[in-house]
């Protein structure tokens, strides 16, 4: 979590501005999306977190 929240505020934060908190909100979830939805990881074989998460849960069903 703490890796999560630096980079969070190093790739995300820093290159923002923004006036309110429904803005702030809006450019997190944002981050949230492309970090899981888009972001290879080396720890997971390059795989996404949602594709990685995912492909787990079918194969247990």
């Amino acid at each position: 979590m703490e890796r999560w929240s630096g980079t969070l505020k190093s790739e995300c934060l820093r290159n923002e501005e923004y006036e309110t908190p429904a803005q702030l909100e809006d450019i997190i979830r944002r981050f949230v999306d492309e970090y899981n939805s888009r972001r290879p990881h080396q720890s997971l074989g390059y795989a996404t977190p949602s594709s990685w998460y995912f492909s787990g849960i079918a194969e247990a069903a």
